[in-house]
């Protein structure tokens, strides 16, 4: 009898969680497209990539992924953009850990149009590296050598998941909780980047339940 109420009780606990986390009711977001649910703006790098931008992002922001971009210009007021709302032509994606390996055994050149052959990483230096990356603030960088560029082609992963501006949130909870995703990428029908979807933005949404009317929620996440 005692092991009979342990499961009821641990029953009751479940339902109750699932009155109120979005991930355990995903059908009900069928109309909540990814659109409404991406981060956005976005920072993108581009496939030649200045060190100095490289160390400016990553002392400013956390995120794990960046997406990798041609015909973008970040310097330029997004009002200028010939596509206001796109963050350049979506080519692949590079991870924080493999930008502070880069710049940590300085794969860098003077000259964008140059391109030697002895800078180029290979997959021993990042699993050397691997898992204790250094904090970017240790990383020591010359004035001069912030106006290096790196080609981050040969590094980013051209392959990585990405998903339709007009996708349907369950289709993004299902990559998410299949592929034990971190981020996603949002484009539009020309294959510009748009957004990002991560863990946290998923986490904003919950859902409650009362006597049948189904209300969801945007919780504020602080950023600190």
């Amino acid at each position: 009898m005692r092991e009979f109420m342990i499961c009821i009780f641990i029953c009751k606990e479940f339902h109750w969680l699932a009155g109120n986390h979005l991930l355990f009711y995903p059908l009900i977001f069928v109309e909540l497209q990814v659109i409404e649910v991406m981060s956005h703006p976005v920072t993108v790098f581009r496939t030649k990539e200045t060190v100095g931008r490289i160390i400016d992002v990553l002392k400013s922001e956390t995120h794990n992924g960046f997406p990798v971009v041609e015909d973008y210009d970040p310097f330029v007021e997004q009002s200028f953009q010939d596509e206001a709302e796109s963050f350049g032509t979506y080519k692949g994606v590079i991870l924080r850990s493999q930008l502070i390996v880069l710049l940590k055994m300085k794969a860098f050149e003077e000259h964008e149009d140059v391109q030697d052959v002895k800078s180029i990483l290979n997959i021993k230096d990042f699993r050397d590296a691997y898992p204790r990356f250094i904090p970017i603030h240790q990383i020591n960088i010359s004035p001069h050598e912030r106006e290096f560029t790196i080609d981050l082609q040969p590094y980013m992963n051209p392959g990585a998941y990405t998903v339709s501006h007009n996708s349907s949130f369950p289709r993004i909870f299902r990559l998410f909780r299949a592929l034990g995703l971190r981020h996603l990428v949002v484009v539009n029908e020309n294959n510009k980047v748009i957004g990002m979807v991560t863990r946290k933005d998923l986490a904003r949404y919950r859902i409650s339940s009362h006597f049948g009317n189904v209300q969801i929620d945007e919780l504020y996440i602080s950023q600190s």
